[in-house]
């Protein structure tokens, strides 16, 4: 299981990190452009001017500490909305690479879980 959580740890993390560094830096080749509700969805994530940067920044965060292993469990907190986003927005308005959304979705629920003795005290009724 230790083994496991490693594996996953490292791979969540530095697909975390190259999604933010590739837009922080504008690496990679540019993103075909989106149409139908997908590009609804852009342009209004566009007009924030402010969700694109600390969706990336929060990405970077817990890309970093996923990585280095040092506060890992806030970062796999902080990184849960961003990969329910990630997979909802696959699922449900795009339907297209739906596996690998759900992989990252899953793989933050298996930290959360191997990690759950830190959690359950959030969750008990007092």
């Amino acid at each position: 299981m230790r083994i496991a959580i490693i594996i996953v740890r490292l791979l969540l993390g530095g697909m975390m990190l190259f999604a933010s560094i590739s837009y922080f830096f504008d690496l990679g080749p540019a993103q075909p452009t989106p149409t139908g509700d997908l590009a609804t969805l852009m342009a209004g994530f566009m007009a924030s001017k402010y969700i694109f940067p600390v969706a990336k920044a929060i990405e970077l965060i817990a890309g970093l500490t996923l990585i280095s292993g040092k506060f890992l469990r806030i970062g796999v907190i902080i990184l849960l909305p961003i990969s329910i986003n990630i997979f909802l927005i696959h699922a449900v308005v795009t339907k297209t690479e739906i596996p690998i959304a759900a992989a990252i979705l899953l793989a933050n629920l298996f930290l959360i879980y191997a990690n759950w003795n830190s959690y359950k005290h959030l969750f008990e009724w007092k």
